[in-house]
């Protein structure tokens, strides 16, 4: 029995080092990762839910306004102007443009306009694009209907 009682003192006198500290890169991993995840499938702020775009009959429908790099002009209901989700002030809207075209991007403008602004605003808009001189405007509008995809038009 005694060298039942030495190994008992031996492991009493030890430290349980098993329940006294936290792992901190499986911390790490349970919590911070799935945050991370949700984080950033979560839409942020934007300015476009103040927008709602005018509805019109016979609209076409424009892959180019999609690409990351397409020049898009948001006017909201309150006279505010958006180059891409920036807002900018109606004197440097025509830098921007030049810049963006600079860079690369398509020589056409998308265009959406909120179906209750001011004429006036868009007009001051209208004409920061004609001093770029950049013919290719194209209004973003909404339809009253789906708009069926080309493709599965019937062609005679």
């Amino acid at each position: 029995m005694a060298f039942l009682r030495k190994g008992f003192l031996k492991s009493a006198n030890r430290r349980n080092e098993l329940y006294c500290r936290i792992d901190l890169p499986l911390v790490a991993i349970i919590i911070f990762f799935p945050l991370l995840v949700i984080f950033m499938l979560l839409p942020g702020p934007h300015h476009r839910r103040t927008v709602d775009r005018v509805v019109a009959h016979h609209i076409h429908k424009l892959p180019g306004a999609i690409r990351e790099d397409a020049i898009k002009i948001y006017v909201t209901r309150d006279g505010t102007f958006y180059f891409g989700s920036r807002l900018v002030k109606g004197a440097d809207l025509s830098d921007r443009i030049c810049d963006s075209i600079r860079d690369g991007a398509e020589k056409r403008i998308y265009f959406e306009v909120d179906a209750r602004a001011r004429y006036s605003d868009v007009s001051a808009v209208l004409s920061q694009i004609q001093l770029t001189g950049i013919q290719n405007v194209s209004f973003i509008a909404d339809s009253p209907r789906p708009v069926a995809p080309p493709s599965s038009l019937s062609t005679p």
